[in-house]
């Protein structure tokens, strides 16, 4: 779609249609693209040309299926929005190859220098538990399918290419099949997120380490290696960020968390651009704060800063009775799924600031901001304490050694300048708070209050139910853990159940397949004639299948995560 094409005001044209002249068409093309652009969907942009135009009144009467042409015509329009959405997916899937393969390259490089195996083996580590954590994932989701798919599955996985076919996968719109666990969508966002954790944070400190304390004067390769680390990770944060925001479906179901992009291409690009360097200054001044600290007083130091912070989070998760997930997974094992979930979440936000986290299920907009706010204290003190040791440490005759023709070996010529080290500081926490007061100056105010908001995960499961009108809405908080709501409305939950119950039956909506009635406990159920009916053959079916496998407990039965929220098909608008 041309954008300049957009008149930047709604068209008047109040013409009838039997006077409409040339000039008139052209002003109701305009008024498509108006209401195409600020519209969330293109059924509600159509509705609006034929509210506010009378001449299109007049001709959906005169011309049948009219409603469903113009629709049609205006999701031609979207072509252009649709293959620049399909080419951002392709190109986040090729930086994630592109930094595999970077990895890769350095990790031959260490493996060829004997003082730097230990970086090598760090490296190879991080990769290999990305891709096994990876194979995981895609036996969880491909377990119900035949050994041949889960072998073809595997082989993308370990050739290095998951990224670009989870890309292809969500941009051609493919349908969740049978026996899978989620969405594509919700599979990419579980592979990148496992993929910040697994691979991208980890190579980002074990890179900057190298170059900091190799004993050698780092390679333009390993510059450009840790440069690609933190872009790639940065471009995956914010793209994770943008696409749950401007999913259409989560904005008509969520209206009080998504919709904080604005619909005008300039505030786009500023929202876009400050997730963008937000994540990357973030990443780099965590990564030099805890390499600095590590190089001042050892692991010892770096191991109670993060320890601390961790054990101050779930303090506060705890103290607020927050430490459930969302998930509706249960006993023991729920526990430990909740642990692993919570600290995974936290520490890619800590680490990459991917703003989408800041949903009341997962750390909370306040949490989000204060861990932004440590960073750049973090990043302060390691800078100034860093300075502080150089300027207090002596060089000795001990220390200086001698290579051949009496030449010192080490001293400058060994990592970065410190003076070089305290610049990069200074600037990526300017960075970050610059950044973050674009953002918050970018988005829609009416979302501002999502960035600082104290809001529990548990009052938030709540207000699915008692803050929708639709049932299909309302009906999402049996997707999630009980202990969220139960003992606050979940009497209010099973007389709503009951009571709509036999209106489903009688005359069932689309949403309520055999999968969502199969999530409906027994004991919700007063009516046994109605619980008989409930329990058809596929459904007794699928609990069966539910109880025989783990899977059915661990993952959301539709197309819920991150932030327990309906998630769709992506749509770039």
């Amino acid at each position: 779609m041309n954008t300049k094409s957009i008149p930047a005001k709604q068209p008047v044209c109040d013409t009838d249609l039997s006077d409409l002249t040339t000039g008139d068409v052209k002003i109701l093309a305009g008024g498509m693209l108006y209401f195409l652009r600020h519209e969330l969907l293109e059924e509600d942009a159509a509705e609006k040309c034929l509210e506010c135009y009378p001449c299109m009144r007049e001709l959906s009467e005169v011309v049948g299926n009219f409603e469903k042409m113009h629709l049609a015509f205006l999701k031609e329009k979207l072509g252009d929005k649709q293959k620049l959405a399909k080419a951002k997916l392709f190109f986040a899937a090729a930086l994630s190859i592109g930094d595999l393969v970077t990895d890769i390259m350095m990790i031959v490089q260490y493996f060829q220098t004997r003082s730097l195996w230990g970086y090598a083996w760090a490296s190879l580590g991080s990769l290999l538990i990305n891709l096994t954590l990876q194979a995981l994932a895609t036996f969880a989701q491909n377990k119900a399918k035949p050994w041949q798919r889960q072998a073809k599955e595997q082989f993308f996985v370990w050739s290095l290419v998951k990224p670009g076919v989870d890309a292809w996968r969500v941009a051609s719109g493919i349908a969740q099949e049978e026996g899978q666990a989620v969405n594509a969508q919700t599979e990419l966002t579980a592979n990148k997120s496992i993929e910040l954790v697994a691979e991208a944070i980890p190579g980002t400190l074990i890179q900057l380490s190298a170059i900091l304390m190799s004993e050698s004067k780092p390679t333009r390769s390993a510059h450009f290696s840790f440069a690609f680390c933190i872009l790639t990770a940065a471009f995956t944060s914010a793209i994770t960020s943008w696409d749950w925001d401007l999913n259409k479906e989560n904005r008509k179901s969520v209206r009080s968390f998504y919709g904080y992009i604005p619909s005008n291409v300039n505030g786009k690009m500023k929202v876009f651009a400050s997730l963008y360097f937000l994540s990357a200054f973030n990443l780099l001044t965590r990564s030099f704060a805890c390499v600095l600290f590590y190089i001042k007083s050892g692991i010892s130091e770096v191991a109670t800063l993060l320890g601390g912070e961790l054990l101050i989070y779930f303090v506060i998760k705890g103290f607020r009775r927050d430490l459930w997930y969302w998930v509706p997974i249960y006993g023991g094992f729920g526990v430990f799924i909740s642990w692993i979930f919570r600290w995974v979440i936290k520490v890619i936000v800590d680490w990459t600031a991917v703003v989408q986290f800041r949903h009341p299920n997962e750390v909370g907009g306040a949490y989000f901001t204060f861990s932004l706010g440590l960073t750049v204290v973090m990043g302060v003190v390691a800078a100034l304490q860093y300075e502080k040791a150089v300027d207090d440490v002596g060089i000795t005759d001990q220390d200086v050694e001698l290579g051949e023709d009496n030449q010192i070996v080490g001293g400058e010529e060994s990592g970065l300048e410190e003076s070089t080290v305290v610049k990069i500081m200074m600037v990526a926490c300017a960075g970050m708070v610059v950044s973050y007061a674009t953002l918050l100056v970018s988005v829609k105010r009416e979302y501002l209050h999502t960035f600082i908001s104290t809001k529990t995960g548990n009052e938030s499961t709540q207000e699915l139910f008692t803050k929708s009108k639709e049932d299909e809405h309302r009906f999402t908080i049996l997707e999630t853990n009980e202990h969220k709501w139960e003992h606050k409305i979940g009497a209010e939950v099973k007389a709503w159940i009951n009571e709509r119950l036999p209106l489903w039956l009688e005359e069932p909506p689309e949403w309520f397949n055999d999968q969502r009635r199969s999530i409906i406990p027994d004991d919700f159920v007063t009516d046994p004639d109605i619980l008989v009916r409930l329990r058809t053959n596929n459904v007794k079916e699928i609990i069966e299948q539910r109880r025989r496998s783990s899977l059915g407990e661990i993952f959301p039965t539709q197309t819920q995560t991150a932030g327990g929220d309906g998630v769709g098909e992506e749509e770039d608008r």
